[in-house]
């Protein structure tokens, strides 16, 4: 059975169509995970900061050029002066605050990815069916 060039063209359609369906089907799922449990799908890096106080504050420390020195921290690009960690109560609280914003940040990610790829299976959806009716038709 001979193909037209239009009934190729058609079938390769639909054959990117399922592709980027595929793909986005398991990225829906990805994102599906990362919004029902974001604890899941946060980076490691964020998740070993936010394990335990130590690991929080050797974070904050990296992340804004301090130097620690035991208790005191050094500040060398804003005032030199030394900054006192906070009591354990008050790392416990800044930490889990941290948490809570790294757990809605990944929410709010998984939501916006969610959209954009619900996009681009109704667009792939729309393309697969309009020329798979096409092959369809010149089938007969």
């Amino acid at each position: 059975m001979k193909k037209t060039a239009i009934e190729v063209y058609a079938l390769l359609v639909c054959l990117g169509a399922m592709t980027c369906l595929s793909v986005n089907i398991g990225l829906v799922l990805h994102d599906t995970v990362s919004l029902v449990k974001p604890s899941l799908t946060i980076s490691t890096y964020q998740y070993n900061n936010h394990q335990n106080n130590d690991n929080y504050w050797q974070h904050q420390v990296g992340q804004s050029n301090i130097i620690q020195l035991n208790d005191l921290t050094l500040n060398p690009k804003k005032d030199k002066k030394f900054v006192k960690r906070p009591t354990k109560n008050e790392l416990t609280q800044q930490r889990l605050d941290s948490y809570q914003s790294v757990i809605e940040a990944e929410k709010r990610s998984a939501i916006k990815d969610l959209i954009f790829e619900f996009i681009v299976i109704l667009v792939s959806s729309i393309l697969f069916f309009t020329h798979w009716r096409f092959v369809l038709h010149e089938k007969k």
